[in-house]
């Protein structure tokens, strides 16, 4: 699939894309996903989007919004501390301008039969740490499937949890930290250039 990934600030982006990211989330979270998340006129919106938050955004050949990120920065409120705190198990929620928060990640998968979402992943992947770079981020954190941990993992990119899965919805979801070191940078950008 030949992807258009944008990241940006929330005000940086029409009103009309917007809307498709909130539709796009509301399809897999609420139909997918099993999650209890409020849905109002087929749009899934919370109050951390309130917040001027950054967001990525993925746009398949024909400009379908297909996958989106939601970035905030630590210092304020935000979905790991502030409603899964369970998933902290007792630990102290990062709060530092270092430290952001990668939540509501979204992909509808780019072909029937999920091939191609692995790759589709990690080039989001690869985006949100060229961001992090930018601005400063030594780390992300966010609550996430075991499922994309494990694809994380797999690709090479260092994570830690803040304990055991919780059942959440139809999921078992972590709070993990991502690591933006060499370890996570070799993984996203070494091998790939190795493969060209």
């Amino acid at each position: 699939m030949n992807a258009t990934i944008t990241i940006g600030a929330q005000k940086h982006f029409d009103l009309d894309v917007l809307a498709d990211m909130y539709r796009l989330r509301a399809k897999v979270f609420g139909e997918r996903m099993g999650w209890e998340v409020a849905i109002l006129s087929g749009m899934e919106i919370d109050g951390y989007d309130a917040l001027s938050p950054h967001y990525l955004l993925v746009h398949d050949e024909k400009n379908t919004l297909c996958g989106c990120w939601r970035l905030l920065p630590t210092v304020g409120p935000y979905m790991l501390r502030d409603t899964f705190g369970q998933l902290l198990h007792g630990q102290s929620a990062p709060s530092s301008p270092d430290v952001w928060e990668l939540s509501r990640f979204a992909i509808v998968s780019p072909t029937k039969g999920g091939f191609g979402f692995a790759a589709l992943v990690l080039d989001t992947m690869r985006e949100v740490v060229r961001f992090a770079d930018r601005m400063g981020i030594a780390r992300y954190v966010t609550v996430t499937t075991t499922a994309v941990e494990r694809m994380l993992r797999m690709a090479g990119i260092e994570t830690h949890r803040f304990g055991p899965p919780i059942r959440i919805g139809v999921e078992n979801a972590v709070g993990l930290t991502i690591e933006l070191g060499a370890q996570t940078h070799q993984a996203l950008f070494e091998q790939v250039e190795e493969a060209h």
